[in-house]
């Protein structure tokens, strides 16, 4: 150095100079893989939490040796494939429980894309059953009120041309209710019978009101 000092200085500021274009370097790589805290810009999500999805192996030198390769779907399903001439996919739009697509409202999955065409006919079709069933509805008569029908002797349904007299009703309850207690009573039954074949609807009705049922839990508690 003594010898050729001006060479030895010309050495020492190369020197300086590499070494500040390699510190510099270093930096911007640096910065430009983890990014700059000293920023306003916004950091990645990745930075922030401190962890990948991306495994990366290194070796001693620090060179790659496996991580780098290019990343497999998260999904096993392909993405943003749209088939039938459908601009959206399937299960885009939801609407009574069923999903369908978004572009034509079709909730048929291998159906084709109809577009605004195939919603209007739709909205149309549907205002047209909508008043159809407004109409049948306004259209039909009240039901009938339910009539109470009676029932005649031993269970059978009252004609409709058959009419019992109130009257006529409440006199034959109360010859059968006189008639039982003579039966349960020896000393007023008749040894003289007149028999009598001719029933009126009205004692056969009396009869059937008055009729003890031997198989009914309660007809011990019956007056």
């Amino acid at each position: 150095m003594q010898a050729a000092p001006s060479q030895a200085e010309l050495l020492f500021k190369n020197y300086k100079v590499i070494k500040e274009k390699l510190k510099s370097k270093t930096k911007d790589t640096i910065m430009e893989k983890y990014g700059n805290a000293a920023t306003e810009e916004e950091i990645p999500v990745e930075l922030l939490l401190g962890q990948s999805e991306r495994q990366v192996e290194y070796d001693r030198a620090g060179r790659i040796i496996k991580g780098m390769e290019t990343s497999l779907p998260k999904s096993k399903y392909e993405e943003d494939v749209f088939i039938n001439n459908h601009t959206s996919v399937w299960g885009s739009w939801w609407k009574d429980h069923q999903w369908g697509y978004k572009c034509c409202k079709q909730t048929i999955r291998n159906s084709y894309c109809t577009g605004a065409a195939g919603i209007e006919a739709a909205e149309a079709a549907t205002d047209l059953m909508k008043s159809n069933i407004a109409r049948k509805a306004s259209s039909e008569d009240a039901p009938a009120p339910a009539q109470e029908r009676k029932h005649v002797t031993w269970g059978t349904d009252v004609p409709e041309d058959l009419v019992l007299d109130e009257k006529l009703l409440t006199e034959a309850l109360k010859k059968e209710e006189e008639r039982r207690r003579e039966e349960r009573d020896e000393r007023k039954r008749k040894y003289n019978v007149r028999w009598n074949d001719e029933v009126t609807a009205e004692e056969m009705e009396a009869y059937r009101m008055k009729r003890v049922h031997h198989d009914d839990p309660m007809k011990d508690f019956l007056n």
